[in-house]
């Protein structure tokens, strides 16, 4: 490295006392850094030392052994690239300027290499340049390196004035006040006029301009208003200015929400002269607010005191910069509260927007309730009324059928009607196999085909008496006799099948519409779910439903519950499985190929904990973006096109089963859907819960508190389905 001649100045070798000296490094590796150094060496000498390099390795070599210099509180020497060895500084030093040519790179590097030394941290960047256009300094003006830029050639002695200039703001920012070099560098001056004159106070510039005007138009006659005198007013021609002297003035202008006051106290002392720049016309209207003493001034007036006296023009010129920059900072700030304002505006609408969603939730869910208590009452309505024609059904059937057999017991043949009829009425109905099988069989008995076939469409087999059946195909009123009375029994049958067939529903309907206000009941959760499965029947007509679970009402511990809600739980999971399967056949269908038969399953076991019940089905599966959203209230995928099957009741399933303090959990992949749901026994219960804790409930979503202990009887319903490997529902 190579430095300036750099001997320190007495007022330098004050400096000791203070962290170290200030270093200004000239960077260029031609000769122009040399021409540079010369000059800012002797302007700069009283406040630092200028170390000359050619580049920035040679720079960033210097910082990091002034680093070290600092740590070892020595001296370090430095070679410069092709240069004589120079000394390093006695102490620490501090880069305050940089002044670098074009020819050192990219400032955006320097920007971001010279934060690595603390010695060039807080560096100021003089570039010298002879290009006509700078590129690639983004960065290096961003982080506020970048303060002054140099044309090169530039006039003889301007390189040393900036370079002292910059030490000093230098200084300025960095030095404390009651360091040495500050107070040696004093307040220095070379500010222009219009400069020293915008550091004044306005009641003095105020009083120069007028005696500055005076000095041209004579003594000024002295205005003294009181409040509420309009001095300009919007619109109009203005031709001259009022210089206040004292008081206030506020600025209004109409606007068409009102009027608009833009000053309570005018942000100037001379009013008008931004309209005479305005084409003439006042932007606003101006009224006193207090007593005011002004002189006015017409246009022709302030000319001839802006001609004939230069003090004039400057004061006015600072005046008017300091009215402006009061009015551009109060709009500023103006905008700034408007854009707060904004903000606030924007928060409490996004408020009232989250209270307006979540009162249209409540309304919807206030609707659904609504819907469903309308559908509860309807289907209550439905099940009271089918009620008492199923008993009078079940009634005359039982006195029929006793009327009919003593009616036979007096006819000849009787005893033959009444096993006939009994038969039919028992027998369960044979397949198409097994019923031609007969009939080609009694048809080599009787020896007649259409005999053989009214034989065993009476009920007869290939085991009936062959002599009994010769007889009756020999008389053929016998035969219509013993065909009438095997369709009687076939009637009496299918009967009793649909009276309990609706039977069944009505409990079903009975148990799924029972009102909220019911207390808990120990509940058998096979009878919950197949009162789910005869209510989705309809949806599941085309789908194997294999039931796995004991037959035997005391394998499987109830649980306590309200046996309408647990109702939903699997009507819902069940009638969702039956739309994936409905949706995973169509889509088969549109494309042409054979679906998988639609398959239900339903386990039903002890686990520890409670009871477990599980309903898989083999349909297409959940997509997994929507699985983690099908317990969400309100979700739904059946907008519009019904796909997958998952509708609004999952939502309200796990809700009933949060509020019966069970679990709920739902697997699925392509071709397996699993929804398992855990309810704890009373026994679990107790033991879970602490001490008169009280028992949750929940309906359509909303959960309720309940405190109330009592356990009903369990449902006498008799369980009437046999446990089957696979049987259609």
């Amino acid at each position: 490295m190579s430095a300036a001649p750099n001997t320190p100045s007495p007022e330098v070798a004050d400096f000791e006392s203070a962290p170290g000296p200030l270093v200004v490094a000239v960077v260029s590796p031609t000769s122009l850094g040399t021409q540079a150094a010369h000059e800012v060496t002797p302007a700069v000498n009283a406040l630092a030392e200028v170390v000359r390099v050619r580049t920035l390795a040679e720079l960033f070599r210097w910082a990091r052994q002034s680093a070290d210099a600092q740590t070892d509180s020595g001296q370090t020497d430095v070679s410069a690239e092709g240069g004589a060895d120079e000394a390093a500084p006695a102490a620490p030093a501090t880069v305050a300027l940089i002044i670098a040519t074009d020819e050192v790179g990219s400032l955006d590097d320097v920007a971001d290499a010279v934060a690595h030394y603390p010695a060039l941290a807080t560096a100021r960047l003089v570039l010298l340049t002879e290009r006509a256009e700078l590129h690639n300094l983004g960065r290096a003006i961003d982080e506020d390196l970048v303060r002054e830029v140099i044309a090169v050639p530039w006039t003889p002695g301007a390189i040393g004035d900036r370079a002292w200039a910059q030490i000093r703001r230098w200084m300025r920012d960095h030095l404390p006040e009651d360091d040495p070099r500050r107070r040696q560098d004093g307040a220095g001056n070379g500010h222009s006029p219009l400069l020293e004159a915008l550091t004044r106070h306005s009641d003095v510039l105020t009083a120069e301009l007028i005696a500055a005007c005076e000095q041209v138009l004579g003594p000024r006659p002295r205005l003294r208003l009181p409040a509420g005198v309009r001095l300009t007013h919007q619109g109009q021609i203005v031709d001259s200015v009022y210089v206040v002297i004292s008081g206030a003035v506020a600025l209004t202008r109409h606007t068409r929400v009102g009027e608009v006051t833009l000053h309570h106290a005018t942000t100037g002392r001379i009013i008008g002269l931004v309209s005479l720049a305005s084409h003439g016309r006042a932007f606003v209207t101006a009224t006193t607010t207090t007593d005011v003493e002004l002189i006015l001034l017409s246009i022709e007036q302030l000319d001839r005191a802006l001609r004939e006296n230069p003090v004039t023009e400057q004061v006015l010129a600072a005046l008017i910069i300091r009215s402006l920059t009061k009015r551009l900072a109060r709009s500023e700030i103006l905008q700034v509260e408007k854009i707060e304002l904004a903000a606030a505006l924007d928060a409490e609408r996004l408020q009232v927007q989250e209270a307006l969603t979540a009162l249209e939730q409540a309304r919807l869910e206030l609707l659904a309730q609504e819907r469903f208590a309308t559908l509860g009452e309807l289907a209550a309505g439905v099940a009271h009324e089918l009620n008492n024609p199923v008993a009078a059904l079940e009634r005359a059937g039982d006195h029929l059928r006793e009327d009919l057999a003593a009616m036979m017991a007096t006819h000849p043949d009787g005893e033959t009607i009444g096993r006939v009829a009994a038969a039919a009425r028992t027998r369960p109905a044979a397949s198409t196999r097994a019923e031609r099988a007969a009939r080609k069989k009694l048809e080599q008995t009787v020896g007649d085909r259409e005999l053989a076939r009214r034989l065993v469409a009476a009920g007869f087999d290939d085991d009936a008496d062959p002599d009994t059946l010769r007889t009756l195909a020999a008389d053929s009123g016998r035969l219509a006799t013993v065909e009438a009375a095997a369709s009687i029994g076939r009637s009496e049958r299918n009967m009793r099948l649909a009276t309990d067939r609706i039977s069944g529903l009505v409990a079903s309907l009975s148990t799924y519409v029972r009102p909220d206000g019911e207390e808990m009941v120990d509940v058998d959760l096979r009878e919950v779910v197949e009162d789910a499965l005869r209510l989705t029947a309809h949806r599941l007509e085309e789908v194997d439903v294999v039931r796995d679970y004991p037959v035997e009402p005391s394998a499987l511990p109830s649980v306590p519950g309200h046996a309408g809600e647990l109702v939903q739980v699997w009507t819902n999971i069940l009638a969702n499985s039956a739309d994936a399967l409905a949706a995973q056949a169509k889509e088969a269908a549109d494309a042409g190929s054979t679906p998988p038969a639609a398959r239900v399953r339903v386990w039903i076991t002890a686990v520890t904990g409670g009871v477990r019940v599980r309903v898989e089905d083999n349909g297409p599966g959940i997509a997994p973006d929507v699985l983690p959203r099908i317990f969400e209230p309100r979700f739904t995928t059946k907008h519009g096109r019904v796909r997958f099957g998952l509708g609004l009741g999952m939502g309200l399933a796990k809700s009933v089963v949060d509020a019966h303090h069970g679990s709920i959990a739902v697997e699925s992949e392509p071709g397996r859907t699993r929804v398992t749901v855990v309810l704890p026994t009373q026994q679990d219960l107790t033991q879970a819960a602490p001490p008169d804790a009280p028992v949750g409930r929940a309906r359509n979503g909303l959960q309720k508190q309940s405190d109330k202990k009592a356990v009903k009887k369990p449902r006498k319903r008799p369980h009437k389905r046999s446990r089957s490997s696979k049987e259609k529902s």
